[in-house]
């Protein structure tokens, strides 16, 4: 390979005995190509100095090259947005498109004027007229969880299957001795929220169990979480409860020292566990049980579904497309309980 040139996908393809338009495919994350081809291209096009022509690209497309992101209000210091936002910008880095991200509280009228290919829509919410404005404008809408009745259709939506996940925990929790359940649910009105908490309640109408469901604002400061707390623990309740499920992992740091503070043993004489997992909860005393909602990897995906639904424009399919992301519950002290 001549020094005074550029690297192409050509290059890359005929290095590893493949089709340009498989390189293609591979680089941009778009088409059907499988992990293993994907990872090779990505390593010889890294060995081999490749840089996408991606002003060539964009101007052949008439497109912008930028994605649009907008998160949920509230949410810019929660672990799970940021690493679901290092995922976005990672994989539409791959693909040679910027990321920007828009403003929780932009003006609903100024949707249409968004200079970018496609938005992608993290958690939206009934409540949120940004999320109304957005989907009825005029670019592609992705959406990292789909949309709850009574909001449009975006053309493509990345999920996980929340409820089986939340029934595997309250499994655990009952075979560790849980009778008495109570979940701290923030006002929310987005699919993920209302799906966990309709599994929580589906649960205990199976197994013949009250469901205690305190709702709290959102976010809420440690002060109103350890009232909630208090009063689902008291001593002089005929009816304590003996775990507490948290929507949130903020939620659920607040709970554990307000427990502590109520004189309540943690993994004990109280089982707690969150819906949402971080590093952190791995490394506190007691280590936390957690669902890992693969955040990362979630955002990687809402990518890869924008680039897909960008490539599609202008075919005959109408069907918003779809892919689910597996999670997984973490089981740690904070459930170790009495089986």
């Amino acid at each position: 390979m001549r020094p005074d040139r550029a690297v192409t996908l050509q290059d890359i393809a005929d290095r590893l005995g493949v089709s340009r338009s498989t390189a293609s495919f591979a680089i941009t994350g778009r088409g059907r190509v499988s992990e293993e081809t994907r990872r090779r291209v990505h390593e010889v096009a890294q060995e081999l100095g490749y840089r996408p022509n991606t002003v060539a690209r964009h101007l052949k497309g008439s497109r912008t090259g930028m994605l649009a992101l907008r998160l949920p209000p509230d949410s810019t210091t929660m672990s799970y947005y940021m690493e679901a936002t290092f995922g976005i910008v990672e994989e539409a880095n791959r693909a040679g498109m910027t990321v920007v991200m828009l403003p929780t509280e932009q003006s609903a009228d100024r949707a249409d004027q968004l200079v970018a290919d496609a938005v992608i829509l993290l958690d939206p919410d009934l409540n949120d007229p940004g999320v109304h404005a957005l989907l009825a404008g005029r670019l592609p809408v992705v959406t990292g969880e789909p949309t709850p009745d009574g909001l449009p259709e975006p053309r493509a939506w990345v999920t996980s299957e929340h409820a089986p996940a939340v029934r595997a925990l309250m499994d655990h929790l009952l075979e560790r001795g849980m009778r008495r359940p109570a979940m701290l649910f923030p006002e929310l009105r987005g699919y993920w929220a209302l799906t966990v908490r309709d599994a929580f309640e589906d649960w205990c109408a199976d197994h013949g169990i009250r469901p205690r469901i305190t709702e709290l604002e959102h976010p809420a400061p440690p002060e109103v979480i350890h009232a909630a707390v208090s009063e689902l623990v008291a001593a002089d309740d005929e009816d304590p409860v003996d775990a507490i499920v948290t929507v949130s992992d903020g939620t659920v740091l607040s709970v554990v020292t307000s427990a502590q503070q109520l004189g309540r043993t943690v993994g004990e004489d109280l089982l707690v566990a969150a819906l949402v997992d971080t590093e952190v909860l791995s490394l506190t005393r007691p280590s936390i049980t957690a669902i890992d909602l693969h955040p990362r990897e979630f955002g990687r995906r809402c990518t890869l579904a924008a680039l897909a639904v960008l490539d599609s424009e202008g075919a005959a399919e109408t069907a918003p497309r779809h892919d689910v992301v597996p999670i997984t519950v973490h089981y740690r002290d904070s459930t170790r309980g009495h089986a």
